[in-house]
Parts: C-alpha cells; sequence; structure tokens
C-alpha cells in the first residue's frame, strides 16, 4: 500500500512500490525512483451531474502518480494533516483534497441547494449541489489554512461549525442549517457569525485556524 508520511507540517511525502496515488494537480514537487505521472479526472453519475459539477467546481481533476519511488507534495504552503480511513467516508470541498491512496474510491455527492456544500461556500452563493466524498480503507491527505484541528462529534455533543472554518468530516454524522438572525443582525451590529453548520451523530469534523 502507499506509505503516506508528514515531512513537516506544509510537506506531505508518500512511498510507492508499485501502487498508486491521486493528488491535487501542481502538487509535486520533487520525487526520486521511478515515478510516472499522468492526468485523471475522478468523477461518477449522470451527464445532468457531470454538467452541475462543472458549475459548481466539485469535478476532480487530478494527478496519478504510479510507479516505485517517494515523491513530495505541498501546495501554496498550506497545512497538510493526513487523515485514515477504515472503511468509512469523508466529506470534504475538492479544493481541500491534497491526496489519496488509490486504494480509496473518490466521487462527487448530489445534496442539494440547502445542503452542507452551499453552507460552506456561503450561505447565498447560490452554489453547492455536490459535495466530494472519499471512501474504503487507505489514507488521505487534507490541505488547511494552518493546523487542522479535529473536533470529535458524540450524540451527547454536537458541534456547530464556522462555514469558512470546514475543512471535511467523516463518521456517521448530518448536517444542518443553523441561523443566528436577531435584531442587531438587521441593524448592521452582526457578530459575523450568523450562519453555523451544526454536525450531529458519531464521527469527527476538521476545521481550520482560518476563515477563508
Amino acid at each position: 500500500m502507499p506509505q503516506f508520511t508528514q515531512v513537516n507540517e506544509r510537506m506531505l511525502a508518500v512511498t510507492l512500490a508499485g501502487e498508486a496515488v491521486y493528488t491535487k494537480r501542481g502538487s509535486m514537487v520533487c520525487y526520486t525512483g521511478k515515478v510516472l505521472f499522468e492526468r485523471s479526472f475522478l468523477t461518477g453519475g449522470n451527464v445532468q451531474e457531470l454538467g452541475m459539477r462543472a458549475v459548481t467546481g466539485e469535478g476532480l481533476v487530478m494527478m496519478k502518480s504510479h510507479g516505485a519511488g517517494t515523491v513530495h507534495y505541498a501546495h501554496l504552503g498550506q497545512f497538510v494533516t493526513i487523515v485514515a480511513l477504515d472503511n468509512e467516508m469523508l466529506y470534504a470541498e475538492s479544493e481541500s483534497l491534497l491526496a489519496f491512496d488509490s486504494r480509496l474510491q473518490a466521487g462527487t455527492m448530489f445534496i442539494g441547494n440547502q445542503g452542507l456544500q452551499q453552507m460552506v461556500r456561503g450561505a447565498v452563493s447560490g452554489q453547492g449541489l455536490f459535495t466530494t466524498t472519499v471512501q474504503g480503507r487507505g489514507e488521505l491527505a487534507l490541505l488547511s489554512d494552518g493546523p487542522a484541528i479535529a473536533l470529535q462529534v458524540t450524540p451527547e455533543r454536537p458541534v456547530c461549525v464556522d462555514p469558512d472554518a470546514y475543512v471535511g468530516h467523516k463518521g456517521n454524522l448530518s448536517s444542518s442549517f443553523v441561523t443566528d438572525v436577531n435584531w442587531k443582525t438587521f441593524i448592521g451590529q452582526t457578530s459575523g457569525e450568523t450562519y453555523q453548520v451544526r454536525f450531529s451523530g458519531q464521527g469527527t469534523v476538521y476545521i481550520q485556524a482560518s476563515e477563508r
């Protein structure tokens, strides 16, 4: 299996021994050994979904690295977090996905106008019909502004997240749109925390110490 190693907080190394790894285009920094690189467009679904993904930007155009050697990856100096999946599904925006093991399956899930992706991108943006999913058993790497923080969600302890701080989530979680609209909002005295995403169930939510 590909071996994911955290070189430092901003760089990922993946060692290949005949396997493959999918990564963000342009993220390869250097490599040793005999590794081949090719463009790969990962998607699924019908023609209508293909068109909608093109509009929302959730189509995964990635680079496939395969062969024998070690490849270093980074992207714009962002922080890297390695996440292991054990027959689980992780949800994230495609821009937050740096790399994933070829044993994992990537897809795009329709979630509708009131779904999580719309909240993440801005409650009134009109975008966000799809979110990227990665599932199976293997490793992946997420990008974030600053070190990603893993928040544990339990049935007794739901978590509310600022949409701009959201990176991804996994586990048996459900999400809902929470508003904090009061008289201050209407007279321009809002704190800026009017919209949140509430996660409940059992799982993990990854957030960043930044509001994009």
